[in-house]
């Protein structure tokens, strides 16, 4: 029979192995849904400001996760209290910080709401607020009332003139080309000049290849030797078959 203090020590033992067991069992689900968390921005949360910063920028507590250049899953929206849009729509993601260019307008509150794919790979999101006032609104810009596309007009360009996007360049003909076509195209006033008639016969059999020559030999040989003949044999007999 154990006595008390060993039967103690035994429910002890088995207590902190439980605890110790559901411990490892929670922590991989607590690291699991951990996202990457919102350290820093310009402008600062609940600040106020009085210059437009031209662009929001914000520091993340691990780098984020992109593919490649695309930015999908990304945004950065800044809008005021009438829900009006004064973000570009585009951004720039470099490790930790994601920066995006702004236009603001009238003075007093704005919201900024941001969304970034974290470095488990998973989405996660938020907003802050700040003040913004200036001394001046000579510059305000106009919101919109849909959240832009990047490229196109946004509060930034009010007159409808989007950032030109890069386009293919038309081919540019070659020198390769020009001679190309000038070899094969004969020109007759090339040949006039250089003192070549090109309805001379004796021109035009100059181009003639060596087996054309050496035919129109042979042809005239030919002709001349059935001539030869005929002559002897008239001259003999009369024609063919006199006798």
């Amino acid at each position: 029979m154990s006595s008390p203090i060993a039967a103690a020590r035994r429910a002890l033992l088995l207590s902190v192995t439980a605890v110790a067991a559901v411990g490892l069992a929670v922590l991989p689900a607590v690291s699991a849904s951990a996202h990457d968390d919102l350290v820093s921005s310009n402008p600062a949360a609940d600040s106020s400001i009085v210059d437009d910063p031209g662009v929001v920028t914000l520091a993340f507590s691990e780098t984020l996760l992109a593919l490649g250049e695309s930015t999908d899953g990304f945004a950065v929206q800044v809008v005021d209290p009438e829900g009006l849009h004064y973000e570009s729509g585009c951004l720039a993601l470099d490790g930790a910080q994601v920066t995006s260019p702004v236009a603001l307008g009238d003075a007093g509150g704005y919201v900024v709401l941001w969304q970034v794919v974290s470095s488990d790979g998973h989405p996660t999101s938020g907003q802050f607020e700040f003040d913004y006032e200036p001394q001046s609104l000579a510059n305000a810009a106009d919101g919109l009332t849909q959240a832009p596309v990047c490229g196109e007009p946004w509060a930034g360009a009010p007159d409808g003139s989007p950032t030109p996007t890069p386009t293919a360049a038309e081919p540019t003909p070659t020198a390769t080309d020009d001679s190309s076509v000038a070899t094969t195209v004969p020109s007759t006033d090339a040949a006039t000049d250089a003192g070549v008639d090109p309805g001379d016969p004796a021109a035009a059999s100059a181009t003639l290849p060596w087996y054309a020559i050496v035919l129109i030999v042979v042809a005239a040989a030919g002709a001349a030797a059935v001539l030869i003949v005929i002559v002897v044999r008239r001259s003999r007999g009369g024609g063919f078959g006199g006798q």
